[in-house]
Protein backbone atom coordinates (compact mmCIF):
# COMPACT_ATOMS: atom_id res chain seq x y z
CA UNK A 1 0.00 0.00 0.00
CA UNK A 2 1.26 3.08 -0.84
CA UNK A 3 2.22 6.02 1.71
CA UNK A 4 -0.59 8.21 0.42
CA UNK A 5 -3.04 4.98 0.34
CA UNK A 6 -2.04 4.97 4.28
CA UNK A 7 -4.86 6.06 6.16
CA UNK A 8 -6.27 5.56 9.72
CA UNK A 9 -9.20 4.10 8.53
CA UNK A 10 -7.44 2.00 6.63
CA UNK A 11 -5.07 0.99 9.40
CA UNK A 12 -8.08 0.28 11.62
CA UNK A 13 -9.66 -1.66 8.87
CA UNK A 14 -6.66 -4.12 8.27
CA UNK A 15 -6.56 -4.26 11.55
CA UNK A 16 -10.51 -5.49 12.24
CA UNK A 17 -9.09 -8.28 9.79
CA UNK A 18 -5.94 -9.32 10.79
CA UNK A 19 -7.88 -9.98 14.69
CA UNK A 20 -10.24 -11.83 13.17
CA UNK A 21 -8.28 -13.86 11.28
CA UNK A 22 -5.94 -14.69 14.56
CA UNK A 23 -6.51 -12.63 17.32
CA UNK A 24 -5.62 -9.76 18.54
CA UNK A 25 -2.54 -10.99 20.54
CA UNK A 26 -1.22 -11.84 17.38
CA UNK A 27 -1.43 -8.50 15.69
CA UNK A 28 2.09 -6.60 15.98
CA UNK A 29 3.06 -3.34 14.01
CA UNK A 30 5.38 -5.28 12.30
CA UNK A 31 2.56 -7.90 11.54
CA UNK A 32 0.34 -5.23 10.45
CA UNK A 33 3.06 -2.91 8.73
CA UNK A 34 3.87 -6.24 6.98
CA UNK A 35 -0.25 -6.94 5.66
CA UNK A 36 -0.22 -3.20 4.87
CA UNK A 37 2.94 -3.56 2.26
CA UNK A 38 4.42 -0.46 4.41
CA UNK A 39 7.27 0.17 6.81
CA UNK A 40 5.73 -0.38 10.57
CA UNK A 41 7.09 3.15 10.96
CA UNK A 42 4.68 4.35 8.74
CA UNK A 43 1.87 2.63 11.17
CA UNK A 44 3.68 4.89 14.16
CA UNK A 45 2.74 7.72 12.41
CA UNK A 46 -1.02 7.58 13.16
CA UNK A 47 -0.84 5.31 15.94
CA UNK A 48 1.53 5.71 19.24
CA UNK A 49 1.34 2.22 20.13
CA UNK A 50 -1.08 -1.07 19.81
CA UNK A 51 -2.98 0.40 22.69
CA UNK A 52 -3.97 3.69 21.01
CA UNK A 53 -4.68 1.08 17.64
CA UNK A 54 -6.78 -0.73 19.74
CA UNK A 55 -9.31 1.91 20.91
CA UNK A 56 -10.01 2.99 17.35
CA UNK A 57 -10.84 -0.49 16.31
CA UNK A 58 -13.26 -0.49 19.43
CA UNK A 59 -14.52 3.31 18.64
CA UNK A 60 -15.33 1.90 15.17
CA UNK A 61 -17.15 -1.26 16.05
CA UNK A 62 -19.13 0.74 19.38
CA UNK A 63 -20.27 3.43 16.99
CA UNK A 64 -23.73 2.25 16.60
CA UNK A 65 -24.85 1.37 19.37
CA UNK A 66 -26.13 4.54 20.33
CA UNK A 67 -27.73 5.85 16.73
CA UNK A 68 -31.62 5.13 16.23
CA UNK A 69 -32.48 4.06 20.45
CA UNK A 70 -36.27 4.79 21.63
CA UNK A 71 -36.32 8.50 22.63
CA UNK A 72 -36.10 9.40 25.84
CA UNK A 73 -39.99 9.93 26.80
CA UNK A 74 -40.27 5.81 25.92
CA UNK A 75 -38.85 5.62 29.30
CA UNK A 76 -35.41 5.02 30.72
CA UNK A 77 -35.83 1.05 31.08
CA UNK A 78 -36.02 0.56 27.39
CA UNK A 79 -33.30 2.81 26.40
CA UNK A 80 -30.73 1.15 29.09
CA UNK A 81 -31.77 -2.35 27.59
CA UNK A 82 -31.70 -1.44 23.97
CA UNK A 83 -27.51 0.05 24.79
CA UNK A 84 -27.32 -3.02 26.52
CA UNK A 85 -28.45 -5.68 24.32
CA UNK A 86 -26.59 -3.87 21.14
CA UNK A 87 -23.50 -3.82 23.30
CA UNK A 88 -23.53 -7.17 24.03
CA UNK A 89 -24.14 -8.42 20.61
CA UNK A 90 -21.71 -6.42 19.19
CA UNK A 91 -19.31 -8.31 21.56
CA UNK A 92 -20.43 -11.59 20.28
CA UNK A 93 -20.25 -10.70 16.54
CA UNK A 94 -16.90 -8.76 17.02
CA UNK A 95 -14.79 -10.64 18.86
CA UNK A 96 -11.84 -8.15 18.46
CA UNK A 97 -13.92 -5.53 19.89
CA UNK A 98 -13.72 -7.84 23.31
CA UNK A 99 -9.76 -8.15 22.58
CA UNK A 100 -10.21 -4.41 22.36
CA UNK A 101 -11.75 -3.48 25.53
CA UNK A 102 -10.73 -5.86 27.64
CA UNK A 103 -7.99 -3.89 29.24
CA UNK A 104 -9.38 -0.70 30.11
CA UNK A 105 -12.38 1.42 28.99
CA UNK A 106 -11.44 3.04 25.10
CA UNK A 107 -11.90 6.75 26.40
CA UNK A 108 -13.02 7.52 22.69
CA UNK A 109 -16.37 9.62 21.58
CA UNK A 110 -18.14 6.19 21.32
CA UNK A 111 -17.81 4.68 24.36
CA UNK A 112 -18.20 8.27 26.32
CA UNK A 113 -21.57 8.06 24.31
CA UNK A 114 -23.03 4.94 25.59
CA UNK A 115 -21.63 6.41 29.02
CA UNK A 116 -23.98 9.17 29.01
CA UNK A 117 -26.86 7.48 27.31
CA UNK A 118 -26.79 4.89 30.48
CA UNK A 119 -26.45 7.61 32.98
CA UNK A 120 -28.81 9.93 31.89
CA UNK A 121 -31.47 7.02 32.10
CA UNK A 122 -30.39 6.44 35.34
CA UNK A 123 -31.00 9.98 36.23
CA UNK A 124 -34.25 9.62 34.81
CA UNK A 125 -34.87 6.79 36.93
CA UNK A 126 -34.07 8.81 39.98
CA UNK A 127 -31.01 7.93 40.63
CA UNK A 128 -28.57 10.29 42.32
CA UNK A 129 -24.91 10.45 40.63
CA UNK A 130 -23.14 8.28 42.97
CA UNK A 131 -25.84 5.57 42.72
CA UNK A 132 -26.11 5.95 39.10
CA UNK A 133 -22.30 5.42 38.91
CA UNK A 134 -22.68 1.80 40.45
CA UNK A 135 -25.47 1.01 38.27
CA UNK A 136 -23.44 2.06 34.94
CA UNK A 137 -21.18 -0.39 36.11
CA UNK A 138 -23.44 -2.77 37.24
CA UNK A 139 -25.14 -3.37 33.76
CA UNK A 140 -21.84 -2.79 31.86
CA UNK A 141 -20.24 -5.75 33.91
CA UNK A 142 -22.88 -8.03 33.56
CA UNK A 143 -23.15 -7.33 30.07
CA UNK A 144 -19.63 -7.37 29.12
CA UNK A 145 -18.97 -10.59 31.20
CA UNK A 146 -22.48 -12.40 29.73
CA UNK A 147 -20.60 -11.58 26.10
CA UNK A 148 -17.40 -13.30 27.72
CA UNK A 149 -19.38 -16.33 29.35
CA UNK A 150 -21.82 -16.64 25.97
CA UNK A 151 -18.92 -15.96 23.28
CA UNK A 152 -17.58 -19.93 23.03
CA UNK A 153 -20.88 -21.49 22.01
CA UNK A 154 -22.09 -18.26 20.64
CA UNK A 155 -20.57 -19.58 17.05
CA UNK A 156 -22.29 -22.91 17.12
CA UNK A 157 -25.71 -23.81 14.99
CA UNK A 158 -28.79 -23.22 17.34
CA UNK A 159 -28.57 -27.31 17.13
CA UNK A 160 -25.17 -27.22 18.44
CA UNK A 161 -25.43 -25.62 21.07
CA UNK A 162 -28.98 -27.30 22.35
CA UNK A 163 -27.20 -30.02 22.54
CA UNK A 164 -24.69 -28.06 24.41
CA UNK A 165 -26.45 -27.66 27.05
CA UNK A 166 -28.19 -30.70 27.05
CA UNK A 167 -24.85 -32.16 28.16
CA UNK A 168 -24.46 -29.13 30.82
CA UNK A 169 -27.74 -30.54 32.38
CA UNK A 170 -27.24 -33.81 32.29
CA UNK A 171 -23.98 -33.55 33.76
CA UNK A 172 -25.44 -32.14 36.67
CA UNK A 173 -27.92 -34.33 37.06
CA UNK A 174 -25.41 -36.94 37.62
CA UNK A 175 -23.75 -35.51 40.15
CA UNK A 176 -23.75 -36.95 43.67
CA UNK A 177 -26.92 -35.47 45.26
CA UNK A 178 -25.46 -35.82 48.85
CA UNK A 179 -22.75 -33.29 47.83
CA UNK A 180 -24.54 -31.43 45.69
CA UNK A 181 -28.60 -31.62 46.46
CA UNK A 182 -29.74 -28.14 45.07
CA UNK A 183 -27.28 -27.98 42.10
CA UNK A 184 -29.09 -31.92 41.13
CA UNK A 185 -32.47 -30.55 41.94
CA UNK A 186 -32.11 -27.85 39.88
CA UNK A 187 -30.42 -29.43 36.75
CA UNK A 188 -33.31 -30.09 34.66
CA UNK A 189 -33.87 -26.31 34.90
CA UNK A 190 -30.23 -25.16 33.97
CA UNK A 191 -29.33 -23.38 30.65
CA UNK A 192 -32.85 -23.52 29.39
CA UNK A 193 -33.65 -21.24 26.34
CA UNK A 194 -31.23 -18.99 24.80
CA UNK A 195 -28.18 -16.82 26.04
CA UNK A 196 -30.14 -13.72 24.61
CA UNK A 197 -33.04 -14.62 26.94
CA UNK A 198 -30.97 -15.59 30.15
CA UNK A 199 -29.22 -12.19 29.73
CA UNK A 200 -32.49 -10.38 29.28
CA UNK A 201 -33.73 -11.83 32.65
CA UNK A 202 -30.87 -11.26 34.19
CA UNK A 203 -30.84 -7.50 33.87
CA UNK A 204 -34.48 -7.24 34.10
CA UNK A 205 -33.73 -8.73 37.21
CA UNK A 206 -30.99 -6.17 37.90
CA UNK A 207 -32.68 -3.11 36.88
CA UNK A 208 -35.81 -3.95 39.45
CA UNK A 209 -33.03 -4.49 42.41
CA UNK A 210 -31.36 -0.84 41.28
CA UNK A 211 -34.61 1.13 41.38
CA UNK A 212 -35.60 -0.73 43.90
CA UNK A 213 -32.68 0.51 46.05
CA UNK A 214 -32.65 4.34 45.28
Amino acid sequence: MSRAALSKDSIVDTTIRLIGESGADAVTMRSLGAALGTDPTAVYRHFRDKAELLRAVSERLLGAITLDLPPDDAGWRPVTIAVCTRLRAALLEQPQLSAAVQSAPPLQPTEFAITETLLRQFAAAGLEPARAAAAYHSVIELTVGSAVIDGPVHSLGAAERDRQYATWRSTYATLDPAAHPHAVAAAGHLYRGTAEQRFLDALEALLDGLVARR
